[in-house]
């Protein structure tokens, strides 16, 4: 690594900002009459008045909740400020009919409301119609909308449920709301456990009879949803060869804690001083910690892919230390026993709040073998974007493993829904990790550097790129089997043996070291910046040829270059900015092409690419419109004839609205001139943002010479050494 060669800061003073001007448009609605339509919504509301003030929790929530409908081919989005001016909230979107929303109303506005429906319906001229014509009904939230559709609620099963309540009801009445559906509860179930989480989610949890959902859906109006509780899962290592001994495990090279949230970590003689600390939340019915899957994966994150070097040098050489949060259990018949996604909620939103400030990151080598669906975002993928925001760390995920054969492999293997990511791994501001194969023989199903065949795909559930980014996980071979010379290498339970297997569990590891590497680099940054390096400096990866599919499904961006990641290379150079965008000013952040670069030089070939990553805040009442922050960037190029935007190809881009990462590329051959070129960002926002809302983010300029002819370091800092300086770097020794 070439210490000399770290990254370029863009300075304050190649930042600018420009006033726009915001426009709107909301289609108007049409009514053959505006009384009649009056006269129905007037029955439609006494109806809903009547049904909520039967609710059994009515007494202690100031709102009340509903549904509201507008007509077909009318887009409920679209009403939304029309529907706002009588009242209402809009709290969420259906993602299976557009005209149909979740909306409340506080139980002090119903009186005006009900006098400007009275004066719709009677003035000769309809007053209020621009804000009334667009509702077609207002009715109750049906019970059966609020029950997981998986679920058969006439059914005598026993079932495991969480039960979850609007985000918007205040903290003040949560208290006697959960208390009261917990006495509820508690009628039917004796494991009832209940806990308001810090993204405002409050959720009970217990085991139940289908058959009594409906009437519990019916009965309060504040819950949301009911839906089953998924449960996670990890696999088991097989152990190989013996390691040697003595084995020398030499001193830390970083005082930084990663969390591994897991099935524990043994102290097994290799790892013992590596654990910092231990936190147990295992399922009730467990006896012990399973320690198998954790010490694995830990032995993998703290010595990397490489960890079967070993056997060759009797040494290991961790980077940092851990914190172990064990999940998984062991019950007294020896099966592994997962916790609920309630369990694992509890757990990581605990030790996130006792090690703020100090953990920054968290790996999640788990998942429920359940795919995800569009526009639906797991309790557990919610908190994670909550935290992630709120106490600026990075959860790295794995992408879950296809356990079995879906079909003829590659293209009905990978064309089964069963093979998409799984819970969490669409968390929108976690780092999801899939897996390639480094080995391969005869009869594997991967080739070197190719997707491997177990690692499962995108996109997720705002149909953006998932996963991010992938690592060594392993391989198999023909048909769907496991073979030791072609897996990853861990540390035994025991810590006796070197241990193989084969998984995203396996690559996400690499990943975190990699992400607490670049923490300890640039002390001073948040995750967006390391996120940015990450997803940026990555090498190509391969989807398999028959797959017609977009790579981004299966690869991401592709393997993290990590060296790159720190330092610029022969003939790169990259510039780093990290700044805040408000709603009211394009952003454009200056940077500089160096001369060696320019046009008309024949010898060397301009490419320049960009990533720029942010952490929206999301809403969790509103899985459709979950991001509530989208920021757009345009190029701007220097030409003789002044500035000018540059259009990207497709092929080129990645940049999905709503989605918090993005990146272009584009080679440059002709009609542009060296030195100062510009990247104009905007911010948009939607839901409950505020009008004094900053975005957070980061940007990674990155300038290549794609003939290799020049280092374009050197160059730019002969050019422009008085502009830019380098970014002072902590390299773990």
């Amino acid at each position: 690594m070439s210490e000399e060669k770290f990254h370029f800061e863009i300075p304050k003073d190649n930042i600018r900002n420009i006033k726009y001007d915001k426009h709107g448009f909301a289609p108007s609605v049409q009514r053959i009459s505006h009384t009649e339509h009056g006269q129905k919504l007037k029955a439609q509301t006494q109806d809903f008045i009547t049904t909520e003030f039967k609710k059994k929790d009515i007494e202690y929530t100031s709102d009340l909740f509903l549904q509201i409908e507008t007509p077909e081919k009318i887009t409920i989005k679209s009403q939304k400020l029309k529907i706002e001016n009588l009242g209402f909230e809009l709290l969420s979107f259906s993602a299976k009919n557009e005209s149909i929303g979740t909306a409340k109303i506080g139980k002090e506005k119903l009186n005006l409301f009900e006098q400007r429906l009275e004066n719709y319906i009677s003035s000769p001229e309809n007053t209020g119609k621009t804000y009334f014509a667009p509702i077609e009904s207002i009715s109750s939230i049906p019970p059966e909308n609020k029950i997981d559709e998986t679920i058969d609620y006439e059914s005598n099963e026993r079932i495991e449920i969480v039960i979850n309540l609007f985000n918007a009801i205040t903290s003040k009445e949560l208290l006697a709301i959960t208390n009261s559906i917990e006495a509820e509860l508690r009628q039917f179930s004796d494991d009832v456990k209940k806990r308001n989480f810090k993204n405002g989610v409050a959720s009970l949890h217990c085991t139940i009879q289908a058959k009594y959902l409906p009437q519990l859906a019916t009965d309060f109006s504040t819950i949301k949803e009911i839906k089953t509780s998924q449960t996670f899962v990890v696999p088991q290592s097989t152990p190989s060869d013996a390691l040697p001994n003595p084995l020398t495990i030499n001193p830390v090279k970083s005082d930084s804690l990663v969390c591994i949230v897991d099935s524990g970590i043994n102290k097994n003689g290799i790892m013992d001083n590596l654990i910092k600390e231990q936190l147990i939340y295992i399922n009730s019915t467990s006896i012990d910690c399973d320690y198998n899957h954790g010490t694995f994966v830990a032995s993998r994150c703290v010595f990397g892919d490489d960890i079967d070097n070993c056997l060759g040098t009797h040494s290991l050489s961790p980077y940092f230390n851990l914190i172990d949060l064990s999940v998984f259990g062991v019950n007294n018949l020896g099966q592994v026993i997962g916790p609920s996604e309630f369990l694992l909620r509890t757990a990581i939103e605990d030790t996130v709040d006792k090690y703020a400030g100090i953990v920054q990151v968290y790996n999640l080598s788990l998942g429920a073998d359940t795919p995800i669906k569009d526009s639906e975002f797991s309790d557990l993928a919610k908190l994670l974007d909550f935290l992630s925001k709120e106490y600026k760390v990075l959860f790295v995920v794995a992408a879950g493993n296809i356990r079995s054969l879906l079909g003829t492999f590659p293209t009905d293997h990978y064309g089964s829904p069963l093979s998409r990511i799984g819970c969490p791994a669409e968390s929108l501001l976690g780092l999801t990790v899939g897996s390639i194969a480094k080995h391969t023989n005869g009869t594997a199903l991967s080739d070197v550097n190719f997707v491997s065949p177990f690692s499962r795909k995108g996109p997720g559930a705002d149909n953006g790129i998932k996963p991010e980014l992938v690592a060594h996980g392993g391989n198999l071979i023909d048909p769907y089997s496991n073979s030791p010379r072609i897996s990853t290498y861990g540390i035994s339970k025991d810590g006796k043996n070197l241990s193989v297997d084969n998984g995203t569990s396996h690559s996400a590891p690499i990943i975190s070291q990699y992400a607490q590497r670049l923490f300890d680099a640039y002390p001073q940054s948040d995750p967006n910046l390391v996120k940015a390096l990450l997803c940026h400096f990555t090498e190509p990866r391969s989807n398999h040829d028959e797959l017609s599919e977009s790579g981004l499904n299966y690869v991401g961006f592709g393997e993290p270059n990590i060296e790159r990641a720190l330092t610029a290379g022969n003939f790169n150079a990259a510039y780093i900015y990290e700044g805040q965008l408000d709603q009211d000013n394009y952003q454009f952040i200056g940077f500089h092409i160096p001369s060696t670069l320019r046009a008309d030089e024949e010898d060397t070939k301009l490419r320049v690419k960009i990533t720029v990553t942010y952490d929206p805040p999301v809403n969790p009442d509103n899985d459709k419109e979950y991001s509530e922050a989208r920021i757009t960037a345009t190029l701007i190029k220097n030409t003789d004839g002044g500035m000018k935007d540059i259009a990207i190809s497709a092929e080129d881009k990645y940049n999905l609205p709503w989605n918090p990462i993005i990146q272009f590329e584009k080679n440059f051959s002709r009609s542009y001139s060296a030195g100062f070129w510009e990247l104009r960002l905007r911010l948009y926002t939607r839901g409950k943002v505020k009008d004094n809302y900053l975005q957070d983010y980061s940007v990674v300029v990155e300038i290549i010479d794609d003939n290799k002819k020049t280092d374009v370091y050197a160059d730019v800092e002969n050019e422009f050494s008085d502009i830019y300086k380098k970014i002072k770097v902590t390299i773990a020794a």
